[in-house]
């Protein structure tokens, strides 16, 4: 949602703001609350608040509603330590550790990499410091899980910032220590991690082959989600490399897997759902130039898929404008390829933005090129943040 879908109100009230950008994001209180994982009694006394305190809360509000991080104080946020002392304060450290990781990882499923970052680095810097004071004490293990997951949080972060060198070294810390602790789950969440970096470098081979050694890692050992996630990669990778039999009989793989008990809490934050699978079937069409089937795919998954998963949604859409594009339908794909840009620039998606910006220069050098949709599509890149 852009800012200027919402009336303008005082900054200083940021209850009413809140309310502003939840009714044009078209989501009840009720609705809200449910996201937010809170009663609607808190939203509501929340919309009548002047100043939202909890930096948390603030947090998630922009990546949920796409408030402009300035309007909540975030811009300004320097923490003066609150969380270290939060840390301390607590009765059950252990436990906040755990809450405060976790909760920055639904900030980035949620607001992508620019919310994630804010403050990234002193948070990680504090699971350090705890993992080192918890050395042989009951918790030890816990918050060594708690490093490994934070490494990988800041590994993703950077990866989606396209900085992936960085990304694949932060990776081998948390696979370090994911090691250390002999704790198969944690390798192979890394190593499908690493996978999606080496796709996004196009590189499919190399993602098949840590997506293999990912699954013959919890071979055996359950954990249907990150066993579902892998196996739809494994079929973009395999789609990637131009290998269609071996890309659908992966995703079938998947499939199968939907119908497994997934009860068990998981720890690796890897999505794995119907929407999920759907959508992967259509970027796999899409790969291998099936456009219309493609097309179909990614609009039913679009229909399927949580709104507030802004990224993931704005990945959805680019591609959904390549399929367009495929189609020689330009008028469509360029009206799809601003939606899916705007959204990216919200959240700092760049490997999307990216994607858009090929697509442009692509549709700049063809027979189209002079198309008011192409001409408009190009506006857009140069006067956007990062144009």
């Amino acid at each position: 949602m852009t800012e200027s879908h919402v009336r303008q109100v005082e900054p200083k009230h940021e209850g009413r703001l809140i309310a502003q950008y939840r009714e044009a994001a078209g989501l009840s209180q009720q609705k809200l609350a449910e996201y937010m994982q809170v009663s609607v009694h808190t939203v509501q006394r929340m919309e009548k608040e002047v100043k939202i305190k909890d930096l948390y809360r603030r947090r998630l509000l922009v990546a949920l509603l796409g408030i402009p991080v300035a309007y909540l104080r975030l811009d300004q946020e320097e923490q003066k330590g609150e969380e270290k002392w939060l840390l301390l304060l607590n009765d059950d450290p252990m436990s906040f550790v755990e809450d405060m990781v976790a909760n920055r990882w639904k900030t980035h499923l949620m607001g992508g990499p620019l919310s994630a970052a804010h403050g990234l680095g002193r948070m990680v810097k504090e699971v350090e410091g705890f993992t080192q004071n918890a050395q042989g004490k009951e918790w030890h293990q816990r918050a060594n899980v708690q490093l490994c997951m934070a490494y990988q949080l800041q590994a993703s972060v950077v990866g989606d910032m396209m900085r992936y060198d960085q990304a694949l070294k932060t990776y081998k810390q948390a696979f370090a220590v994911a090691r250390e602790l002999n704790d198969v789950e944690l390798q192979a969440s890394i190593r499908v991690r690493e996978a999606v970096v080496f796709m996004r470098k196009d590189e499919p081979l190399t993602a098949i082959t840590h997506l293999d050694d990912g699954l013959d890692l919890i071979t055996g050992q359950g954990f249907p989600h990150l066993r579902g996630n892998m196996l739809a990669l494994l079929s973009e990778a395999y789609a990637k490399a131009q290998r269609p039999q071996e890309c659908w009989r992966n995703i079938g793989l998947a499939e199968r897997v939907l119908e497994q008990d997934g009860s068990l809490k998981e720890r690796s934050h890897r999505a794995f759902n119907p929407a999920w699978v759907v959508a992967h079937k259509g970027v796999d069409a899409l790969l291998l130039n099936d456009y219309d089937r493609a097309l179909k795919l990614i609009d039913k998954s679009l229909k399927m898929y949580n709104p507030t998963l802004t990224p993931g949604r704005a990945r959805l859409l680019a591609r959904k404008a390549e399929a367009y594009y495929g189609l020689n339908e330009i008028d469509d794909c360029t009206a799809v390829a601003e939606e899916a840009l705007m959204l990216s620039y919200s959240v700092g998606a760049s490997n999307t933005i990216t994607r858009v910006k090929s697509l442009h220069a692509t549709l700049a050098q063809s027979r189209w090129g002079r198309e008011p949709g192409v001409a408009r599509l190009g506006a857009v890149i140069a006067t956007s943040k990062g144009g």
